[in-house]
């Protein structure tokens, strides 16, 4: 799983800085039996966010995370976070992008995400995200929790 945690794709107006597993490697090991399935659906989300960027005049500069879950039944989630702020227009732009990419079917919930750049935004300095919906779920658990247990008690079908 460690390849997976560097990554530089780039095209014009995107940016992966790189990619951030959410969950520990014994955790992932168990539910992605094949590493290679997720590096390619990995490409494939970042060359749907590039191409969903590219066209769009004015967009912001920003830089963030695309934060990318995944449930048994290839469903899966997305939450931003740029602490800069975008647009809802932008935000509605980077969501339809993940979602129109088909997830991998795991046994359970993969985290990740990516740290992008968008029209030359640059790289976040956190380290990890933390989503402004997983903040008001934390809340709403009254308790610091795990990052996999804050998904599953906010992400119902």
């Amino acid at each position: 799983m460690a390849f997976l945690s560097q990554s530089v794709f780039a095209k014009a107006n995107f940016r992966t800085f790189n990619v951030v597993l959410l969950q520990p490697e014994a955790v992932l090991t168990k539910r992605v039996p094949d590493v290679g399935t997720l590096a390619s659906y990995i490409k494939e989300l970042e060359q749907a966010l590039a191409a969903s960027i590219e066209p769009v005049p004015r967009m912001e500069v920003a830089g963030g995370f695309v934060v990318v879950g995944i449930k048994p039944g290839s469903k899966s989630a997305v939450w931003l976070d740029f602490k800069s702020g975008i647009s809802p227009r932008t935000q509605s732009i980077l969501k339809n992008a993940v979602t129109t990419v088909k997830a991998p079917d795991y046994k359970g919930l993969v985290l990740f995400a990516l740290k992008i750049g968008i029209n030359g935004g640059s790289q976040p300095i956190e380290l990890s995200p933390s989503p402004p919906e997983w903040k008001i779920a934390a809340e709403k658990l009254g308790r610091t929790v795990e990052v996999e247990t804050l998904v599953e008690s906010m992400w119902a079908d």
